[in-house]
């Protein structure tokens, strides 16, 4: 099977950056927010996103408190 070599719409890069596929940095500021956000909702810790998401830790706890939510713990 040839790999699909289309270009990603904003819908598509954006799922493949929720599903680890692509570094968020190819995001605009507004959807790397809305992913922080969202796998944060799901429970996910700072690192755990950074990780996934290819951030540092840095930046991750950056869009988080910008956003203004608390840090998860994990268990």
């Amino acid at each position: 099977m040839k790999p699909d070599l289309r270009p990603l719409t904003g819908r598509d890069t954006y799922r493949s950056c929720l599903l680890g596929k692509q570094p968020a940095e190819i995001l605009d500021t507004t959807a790397r927010e809305r992913l922080v956000a969202e796998l944060h909702a799901l429970g996910w810790t700072d690192a755990e996103i950074a990780a996934h998401c290819r951030m540092t830790t840095y930046t991750t706890g950056r869009i988080r408190e910008r956003l203004g939510l608390a840090p998860n713990f994990g268990a």
